[in-house]
C-alpha cells in the first residue's frame, strides 16, 4: 500500500500537467539586440511640442518555425528602461513595436506598448510595463521579427536653443508567448 499511494499520486500530477497541449514559451528579447542598441544616446531640441527619436529598429529571429505546428493563445511582454536624463526637461512617452520583418518600418505600425516619461536634468528615470498582444504574439513567431523602440517627447519646457539630452537604457524586453497544439 505504502508503494501505490506515491505511485498514484505522481501519476495524478503527470495527467494535470498534459492536460491542454499548451507549449509555453520564455524569450528574453533584450539578448538578441545588438549590445550598441540595448543602450543609447538621445538628443531633442527643446521648444517643440513633438520630437521623435527613434532608438532601435533591428531585424531579429526569435522563435522560427513555430507557427508551422502551433496555434497562438497568447504574448505577454515586460518592459523595463532607464533614463539618465543630462540636461532638458520633457515629458513623453517610451514606445515598444514588434512586427514580422517583411513590414518596412516597425514605426509604421501601432506600438505594442506605450509607458509614459518624465524627464528633469541628472535624474534617472526608470521605466516598465507588463502587456498582452496579438500583434506582439504574430511578430515573436514570425520567421524574422523586426522591433522598434522610439522616443515621443514634448521638450516644450526647454528653452529653444538647448537640448534634452540623456541616455535611454533598455534593463529587460522578456516576452512569454502561450501557444497550443494545432489541430
Amino acid at each position: 500500500m505504502r508503494r501505490v499511494l506515491p505511485t498514484l499520486f505522481v501519476l495524478a500530477l503527470l495527467a494535470t500537467g498534459c492536460g491542454d497541449r499548451s507549449l509555453i514559451l520564455t524569450v528574453n528579447v533584450l539578448s538578441f539586440l545588438d549590445p550598441a542598441q540595448v543602450s543609447a544616446g538621445y538628443s531633442a531640441p527643446g521648444g517643440l511640442p513633438a520630437v521623435t527619436v527613434d532608438m532601435v529598429d533591428q531585424t531579429v529571429n526569435l522563435l522560427q518555425g513555430v507557427d508551422d505546428v502551433t496555434d497562438i493563445s497568447s504574448a505577454t511582454l515586460d518592459i523595463a528602461a532607464t533614463l539618465d536624463n543630462q540636461t532638458g526637461t520633457a515629458t513623453g512617452t517610451l514606445l515598444f513595436y514588434a512586427v514580422p520583418s517583411d513590414t518596412l518600418s516597425p514605426f509604421a505600425s501601432v506600438p505594442i506598448a506605450s509607458i509614459p516619461i518624465s524627464l528633469t536634468p541628472g535624474t534617472l528615470t526608470n521605466v516598465s510595463t507588463r502587456v498582452s498582444s496579438v500583434a506582439l504574439a504574430e511578430a515573436l513567431v514570425s520567421d524574422r521579427a523586426r522591433i522598434g523602440i522610439r522616443i515621443s517627447l514634448d521638450t516644450s519646457a526647454t528653452p529653444l536653443l538647448q537640448s534634452v539630452q540623456g541616455t535611454e537604457l533598455l534593463t529587460q524586453l522578456l516576452a512569454t508567448v502561450v501557444t497550443k497544439k494545432k489541430i
